[in-house]
């Protein structure tokens, strides 16, 4: 057999592709025998490189690799083109108008504008929980002694780091004492009537820390300072509490112990020592021993007699209230036995008492401030004042209603003890004796007026 019939059977299993592959490239097979390739191929050997780069080079109308590759490349130029047209054009300048103008800003007010600081120290404050017998946090912070500018009163503030919330608010009052905490040279501990940090006055016992010895005792030297000036600016009186007691024909609930009817009573002095009708107080009251069926009693006119039966003696407290804010006067009282009638004396201070309170108080003596207060008014006309009164005067009786009720709530803020005013509710009055107004308060109703247009500037 020739060499010739002996390549005829590998012809006839070439595969349909591989003829296809010898059709089309005709010129090559001359060059290499199609046949051994494609042997090779069916049986997964061959040069798959060669049969890459012959599939690359070919132009293939029908959907080949490379056409399919130089559609999408095609296509993603188009849509990358389009993106870039549909992207907005840029600019630097770019304006958008607010829809609402913030033309004013919001003044936030503390209560201590009117207050210069005379003291202030980083500490650590507490309070005492009666009910569970300890101490309690009440926040780290500066505290502060506040002086106010018109009526020179001092007043204790601290207020908690980075939230600011006030966690004491009170006047340092003469009869505070600061005691040593448990034998500490850097804590002081006292007692307070009427703290007004939570919004309602509250009794509450007291206790600072500080970072040590020298720091505790410049605060003691400051609140000294402090209850030393206020003394001389806060208005006082004595209160009388008076006890009477007697057996009664009852059997005795505890053997040994006969039942007694007891009542108690309470006046205010007068400066020549008499007793009088403690109308300073708008009501009284007692917090009597919890074994009480009605232990909390409210008496709202004087002499806020209290009369209850019992065989024991114990001590109870009487909350006194005033018509000022703040105005909670506690008194602790013993209730004994042993004498039918028994008087006690409490002193008891007004901080902050309003015109009609210190009316009242002025019954039973003068106010530590009525000298001056004379005197100003007296000297009103010829102190030169930083604008014309008279021109201010005229310039409030032509007031719109509402503007009248403004004008009143700036000197119901702003006022201090030597400004004079009178009120008749039922009337529908209000009258104030400007001359004696602080000057700050002067100053800021004649910006108001002037804002009205009932004042030239």
């Amino acid at each position: 057999m020739s060499a010739e019939n002996d390549n005829k059977p590998l012809e006839e299993v070439k595969a349909p592709e591989a003829k296809a592959e010898e059709t089309q490239e005709a010129p090559a097979a001359d060059a290499k025998p199609v046949t051994s390739s494609s042997v090779f191929s069916m049986f997964g050997g061959g040069a798959k490189k060669e049969k890459k780069e012959e599939d690359e080079d070919r132009g293939d109308i029908s959907g080949s690799a490379k056409a399919q590759r130089e559609a999408a490349a095609a296509a993603a130029a188009a849509a990358k083109e389009g993106e870039e047209d549909d992207q907005p054009p840029e600019s630097e300048d770019v304006h958008f108008e607010p829809v609402i103008h913030l033309t004013e800003k919001v003044e936030i007010k503390t209560n201590e504008e009117m207050e210069e600081q005379v003291f202030k120290m980083r500490a650590k404050l507490f309070k005492f929980v009666a009910d569970t017998h300890e101490w309690k946090e009440r926040g780290t912070g500066d505290v502060r002694l506040l002086k106010h500018r018109e009526t020179g009163k001092t007043r204790l503030v601290m207020r908690r780091d980075k939230t600011l919330k006030v966690c004491a608010n009170h006047y340092v009052l003469p009869e505070m004492k600061l005691s040593p905490n448990v034998g500490s040279d850097r804590s002081w501990v006292w007692n307070v009537v009427a703290d007004v940090s939570e919004g309602e006055p509250e009794a509450l016992t007291l206790a600072i820390r500080f970072a040590n010895s020298e720091n505790a005792n410049l605060f003691k030297d400051a609140f000294i300072k402090a209850q030393k000036e206020n003394e001389k600016l806060f208005k006082k009186r004595k209160i009388k509490i008076v006890t009477e007691q007697h057996n009664i024909d009852k059997p005795p609930v505890m053997e040994g112990f006969p039942m007694k009817e007891w009542n108690v009573e309470i006046y205010i002095l007068d400066q020549d020592g008499n007793e009088k009708p403690a109308r300073c107080f708008t009501k009284a009251v007692y917090n009597l021993h919890p074994s009480f069926e009605n232990p909390t009693q409210t008496f709202m006119e004087p002499p806020f007699k209290c009369t209850n039966e019992g065989w024991g003696e114990f001590e109870m407290t009487i909350d006194l209230y005033t018509t000022e804010k703040g105005g909670k006067q506690t008194i602790v009282h013993d209730l004994n036995f042993a004498q039918p009638q028994y008087e006690e004396v409490h002193t008891v201070t007004f901080k902050n008492p309003s015109q009609a309170l210190q009316q009242i108080l002025r019954e039973t003596g003068p106010l530590p401030s009525d000298e001056e207060r004379k005197a100003k008014k007296a000297e009103g006309g010829k102190k030169k004042k930083a604008v014309d009164l008279d021109k201010m005067a005229d310039a409030l009786v032509k007031l719109s209603e509402d503007d009248l009720l403004q004008v009143i709530q700036m000197i119901h803020d702003h006022k201090d003890e030597n400004t004079f005013t009178q009120s008749n509710l039922d009337a529908g009055e209000f009258s104030v004796d400007l001359f004696t107004l602080p000057d700050a308060l002067i100053k800021m109703l004649w910006d108001y007026l002037v804002r009205l247009g009932v004042l030239a500037a």
